[in-house]
Formats: C-alpha cells, sequence, structure tokens
C-alpha cells in the first residue's frame, strides 16, 4: 500500500512540474553571428552616425512585471561626443544596445573610449556587436581612413541637454509647488479651527 502511495505521489508531482513547464511559452534563443566586417568606407556609408566618444553613463530599463531577464534587453548609453564623422551627434549622445554580446549586444564600458557605428532607427540610435565600433586606441586603421571629423556643436545656451529644464521638468516643478502650497494652506486651516 505505501509503494502504491509514494508512486502516486511521485506520478502526481511530476504531472505538475511538467504542465508548469508547459505554462511557460518557450523564448527563442539566438546567438550572434557576424558576417565578414564591413570595411571602414562601408560601414561609414552603411551607418547613420559615426563617432567617437568616451562612455559616461548606462541605463537599464526595469522589467516590472517580468520575472526573467534576456540578453537581447536593451541598454541605454550616453556618450560624450569629441569627434564626428557622420550624422547629427550632440555633444551628449545616447546610443542603445543589446545588454550581452550573445544577442550581438556591443557590452560598452564606463570611462572607455570609443569610435562608434550606429544606425538609426527612428529617434534613437542602435549599435551592434556587427557594426565595427571599438574602442578608439585599437581603431588606429579606422581613424587614419576616417580623417579629421568636426567637433560636435556646443548649445548656445552654454548646457548641454541633460542639464537643461524641458518643459515637462518645469510642468512637474510647478505642480508640486501647488500641491506642497495646498498642503500648507490646509495645515493652516486644521491649526486655525483648533
Amino acid at each position: 500500500m505505501k509503494k502504491r502511495v509514494h508512486l502516486g505521489i511521485s506520478m502526481l508531482l511530476a504531472i505538475i512540474i511538467l504542465a508548469s513547464s508547459l505554462a511557460l511559452p518557450p523564448k527563442p534563443v539566438y546567438a550572434c553571428s557576424c558576417a565578414i566586417s564591413d570595411s571602414v568606407s562601408e560601414a561609414l556609408n552603411r551607418n547613420d552616425a559615426v563617432f567617437d566618444g568616451t562612455v559616461v553613463a548606462s541605463h537599464t530599463p526595469r522589467k516590472w512585471f517580468s520575472f526573467s531577464q534576456s540578453s537581447a534587453d536593451p541598454v541605454t548609453w550616453t556618450f560624450e561626443a569629441h569627434e564626428v564623422w557622420k550624422g547629427k551627434v550632440a555633444p551628449r549622445i545616447t546610443v542603445t544596445s543589446a545588454q550581452s554580446s550573445a544577442s550581438c549586444g556591443f557590452e560598452f564600458r564606463e570611462g572607455q573610449r570609443y569610435i562608434v557605428y550606429a544606425r538609426g532607427t527612428g529617434d534613437s540610435l542602435e549599435v551592434s556587436l556587427c557594426s565595427r565600433t571599438t574602442l578608439t586606441s585599437a581603431g588606429g586603421s579606422d581613424l587614419a581612413e576616417l580623417g579629421s571629423g568636426s567637433i560636435p556643436p556646443k548649445p548656445s545656451s552654454g548646457v548641454d541637454g541633460a542639464g537643461a529644464f524641458g518643459i515637462s521638468q518645469v510642468m512637474i516643478l510647478l505642480g508640486l509647488i501647488v500641491v506642497l502650497a495646498a498642503a500648507i494652506y490646509a495645515g493652516l486651516r486644521i491649526k486655525r479651527q483648533k
């Protein structure tokens, strides 16, 4: 009798494990494989922005309702641009890339300087492992072939885009002031009523 109970419990656990694994949808797995690398002139023509810059920050968006992370999740990298060969590149520019080289993402390091080859997709620029992006210190042949670039234009206010107040920031600040004033007024009214 004990053997049948143990067998029944074992089978029930096996069915539960199998059913729960079927409830989770499979995720495709990709491995990055780059074709033969473009020459410098081909990469310059193929990409929308080519610049030399230092990584100053990175941002990985949080997934609030997801239990898994993927190597293809995007990371936004902020650069301080030093020299530009192609595209509209501001003194501070952001690019996105997949989180890991397993998904063809370029794994930048903060504080390092790179020659970046990026493609435009709408309002953003994307970089992949296959884009010819490289450390500036290892890009001697790229620098020689690219020649002299231009210096990114400085904002007219003397403050780069990260330090200027946008309309939404001003609206949020005004909203906070109104809420604070209402809270002080309500507090004073309650105090007077007592």
